[in-house]
């Protein structure tokens, strides 16, 4: 059977300027960020659709809490069949744990409560792979509010939505997601999800797909299910499910993001809701202007500030030429400048000098260093013309991270101890990264390190030389691994 798909159009067909899409574009670069894909929907035409290079539209990524509203989408599926409702109890299907000594905050928190971020915790209840069973941290953890009365953004109560899909109906919710509706609308049918450490979809964190299957799953919720004249998903829980259902004003410091919250969906300005995910995950849709903006990326290290932008850019230079019906006289000079653009657009990398006269003489030197919090013992500086490697030694050996001057260099992060698919079950081998590097003095080297695998995060480092002397500097950015890549050391030849 063939599925129905988007028509790739010019922007002008649909009443944008393609110069409006560089525009927003230039912001992007302009504020420094690492993005991995940009795509832009309106009346069911694509019309813009880009890839950050290395990355492709074949690259699964990971979407982070975007997963939030994959889930509540499974539960709205269970509901619309009748084997779910909004006011069950939670605690239901969890037998093991409805006994007497249970909280009555607790015994009274529903799937409801849990969908509309809403539940009895202040906080998520779990600590990562230290926990190693997160439904008995939510139960265990004491409640510090009544449910149904405040919004709380917690992804444990994501986990327990996941749990109780998969106890439902045997399988994980994002299998069945895509049995019941995301595989008719072309959906990638191996699209995947990050396990907790007791063996549940993550769908509070996890999901792993294309970009062009989150515009095609943005696109199946702003039309309330329906995918091109099929309903796949119940139209009034879609329509419940991405309007208000909360005040989020106490807990957010701006604008953008007191609008309310939904179903596991955030409300956004001008009538319009989105999935939101950390380090740039998101799609926004605007039902009445028949708009979709995804884009992806890992601005994590420049948060809160880029996701602000990338809706500024949204409201400021997409939002003015989004009137119904409206066109545009053909523009192919534009047009092509942007298909140009979008073909050309590559992963940010470190820019600044790529030569130092320093670089000849500490090439291939050691310096042995202090006592360190990364435990680095012993490093050393490579430099091969336009490229670069880094030697060190640390807790769990010898490793090499080769870089490229200005320029990213693919490879395998040498660490093969981090989460896998399931959360504290190693991985096995190194997370795909790209490392750059640019001198910002003659005697300052910088490093950029972007993993971007089932695991996003970043590494910035300084190595300043002076002398015999360096002195070295990382920050990580990511949630529960590279913690060994963190703080500062000195050392000498």
């Amino acid at each position: 059977m063939a599925i129905q798909d988007f028509v790739k159009a010019a922007p002008e067909s649909v009443g944008i300027p393609s110069e409006a899409v560089e525009r927003f574009l230039d912001r992007l670069e302009a504020y420094g960020m690492s993005m991995h894909s940009v795509l832009m929907l309106k009346d069911a035409k694509l019309l813009c659709e880009g890839y950050y290079a290395p990355f492709t539209a074949k690259d699964f990524h990971r979407m982070y809490s975007v997963s939030k509203s994959f889930t509540s989408m499974a539960v709205g599926l269970l509901i619309g069949e009748g084997r779910l409702r909004l006011d069950s109890r939670v605690a239901d299907f969890f037998p093991e744990y409805d006994d007497a000594n249970l909280h009555p905050y607790l015994s009274q928190t529903t799937v409801r409560h849990l969908l509309m971020m809403a539940d009895s915790h202040s906080d998520t209840t779990y600590h990562g792979p230290v926990d190693r069973d997160w439904i008995a941290t939510y139960f265990n953890t004491p409640p510090s509010h009544l449910p149904g009365t405040v919004f709380s953004y917690n992804t444990a109560s994501t986990v327990m939505l996941c749990a109780i899909v998969e106890r439902v109906c045997g399988k994980t919710f994002l299998e069945y997601l895509k049995e019941k509706a995301l595989l008719e609308t072309g959906f990638s049918p191996d699209a995947s999800c990050v396990e907790t450490p007791c063996g549940y979809a993550w769908g509070g964190s996890g999901v792993l797909c294309t970009s062009k299957d989150l515009l095609r799953f943005a696109y199946l919720c702003m039309k309330g299910g329906n995918w091109f004249g099929k309903q796949l998903l119940p139209a009034s829980y879609v329509a419940q499910a991405t309007s208000k259902q909360i005040d989020n004003f106490d807990e957010n410091a701006n604008i953008e993001h007191q609008q309310g919250y939904g179903y596991q969906f955030w409300r956004i300005r001008n009538g319009g809701f989105g999935c939101f995910g950390m380090g740039s995950q998101f799609a926004f849709c605007l039902p009445d202007k028949d708009f979709i903006l995804v884009v992806t990326g890992d601005n994590q290290a420049l948060n809160p500030g880029a996701n602000l932008e990338i809706l500024r850019g949204l409201w400021e230079e997409l939002y003015p030429h989004l009137e119904k019906g409206r066109s545009l006289p053909e523009n192919a000079a534009g047009a092509a400048a942007l298909e140009r653009r979008l073909a050309g657009l590559k992963l940010r990398a470190l820019q600044g000098a790529t030569f130092s006269p320093l670089a000849e003489r500490i090439s291939g030197k050691t310096y042995t260093l202090s006592e360190n919090p990364m435990g680095i013992a012993r490093l050393c500086v490579r430099f091969d013309k336009d490229r670069g490697e880094l030697e060190y030694e640390n807790r769990t050996g010898k490793h090499r991270l080769a870089f490229g001057l200005c320029a990213n260099v693919e490879q395998e992060f040498p660490e093969t101890h981090y989460s896998g698919k399931r959360i504290g079950t190693p991985y096995g081998k190194g997370y795909r990264c790209f490392t750059s590097a640019a001198w910002a003095s003659e005697q300052d080297l910088l490093l950029y390190c972007q993993v971007a695998d089932m695991y996003f995060g970043s590494i910035k480092m300084q190595l300043s030389f002076r002398g015999e002397e360096i002195s070295l500097r990382m920050t990580k950015v990511a949630e529960w691994f590279l913690d060994e890549y963190q703080g500062w050391a000195a050392g000498h030849m």
